[in-house]
């Protein structure tokens, strides 16, 4: 159990700033494109020295952590180093460092600090796992490039180039030159291969990116989301009124985002909130939040592109989502070829925080 009432400020604000922007639509106005000249410097925000970025095209610092057997290899020499020393990690079978990276890709508000922390360990044990945030969550934005769902799914690709494409381990589409790319290195991936987790408006980038890049992901998961456009399910309109009220407190916050991601049973079995949502860290920026409902309500989806989609897929949300409807989770399995649907029984949108270990579990399972 969390420590006394302010121990939870941190989470409190997090929340306080997420729901403050759902429902809500507007400009954004931000002429701060600073850039730090030491990437390792923590950014507007933070509370952890030092963060590690990789940059994009346009300049701006996404922050990333990876975690695995692997975690500590940044470039080729070192991983084939580690590739000799770590006999009894990974898989079990010797072979862990030869299946593709894992990378997660966090939904609406979230950071890299709110996955939580039990699904990401037990996946970590035997697989290479990336965990990154998206453009602005660190508070730079660049007013010329508008986050968009599509644009999310850019970066996604460069953080995949980036942390993935050095992955003397990782497999390389057939034709991408995997034995020597167009810096020279062996080994390198121009365009690298890796299983990706999308969660809620992660999911959604997730399934741009698939159609953007579709030679670059083996399989693809899906947790709580829509494939946006008119053929995406809304959620009632109580719920998204109800979502926009402004709140007074931290703990009014709290209540609601509990009512909003959690069912009333798990709730009332555990009635202490400070349980509900253990693992956070870093805070989003609120004007990165809010060009994130605006990138996801705007969305015109790829129902028509589904189809296209020939990775092999899972799809699961839970039969009490009121955030994302399950239906929206049907949609997708039913027009992806290659999909399998699960439906978590007594489940709503946060079943990732509810049931960590059981949903790391079906992800091991689907990847085996």
């Amino acid at each position: 159990m969390q420590a006394p009432f302010t121990r939870l400020l941190p989470v409190l604000l997090f929340i306080s700033l997420t729901i403050a922007f759902i429902g809500t639509a507007g400009c954004v106005d931000s002429s701060d494109t600073t850039v730090p000249e030491d990437i390792t410097t923590p950014l507007p925000g933070s509370n952890e020295s030092p963060y590690t970025y990789i940059m994009t095209a346009d300049g701006i610092p996404l922050r990333y952590a990876i975690h695995g057997p692997l975690h500590a290899a940044a470039h080729n020499d070192t991983l084939n180093a580690t590739r000799n020393t770590t006999s009894g990690q990974g898989n079990g079978q010797g072979d862990g460092q030869k299946q593709p990276p894992i990378v997660f890709v966090p939904g609406y508000g979230m950071t890299l600090d709110e996955w939580p922390g039990l699904m990401i360990s037990q996946l970590a044990e035997s697989r290479r796992v990336i965990l990154y945030n998206h453009r602005g969550v660190s508070g730079i934005q660049n007013p010329d490039v508008t986050f968009t769902i599509r644009q999310g799914a850019i970066d996604l690709h460069e953080v995949i180039l980036e942390l993935a494409g050095g992955d003397a381990g990782n497999e390389c589409p057939a034709g991408d030159g995997g034995s020597g790319g167009s810096d020279g290195d062996e080994g390198y991936c121009t365009n690298p291969r890796v299983d990706i987790v999308g969660y809620s408006m992660g999911g959604m980038i997730a399934l741009k990116y698939a159609v953007m890049y579709p030679d670059t992901v083996n399989r693809l998961i899906l947790l709580n989301t829509d494939c946006g456009g008119s053929e995406r399910v809304q959620p009632d309109e109580w719920v998204m009124d109800w979502m926009n009220q402004t709140l007074k407190t931290p703990e009014e916050n709290l209540d609601r985002a509990g009512k909003v991601l959690l069912t009333e049973s798990f709730r009332t079995a555990h009635p202490d909130p400070s349980t509900w949502f253990v693992d956070y860290g870093e805070v989003a920026d609120p004007v990165a939040v809010q060009e994130q409902f605006i990138a996801f309500r705007s969305w015109e989806g790829v129902y028509s592109d589904l189809p296209t989609i020939h990775s092999k897929t899972l799809v699961i949300t839970g039969d009490q989502d009121i955030v994302i409807p399950p239906e929206n989770s049907v949609i997708i399995a039913d027009q992806i070829p290659d999909a399998t649907l699960i439906i978590r029984e007594g489940q709503a949108h946060g079943m990732i925080f509810v049931e960590p270990e059981e949903i790391a579990g079906i992800i091991e399972d689907f990847l085996g």
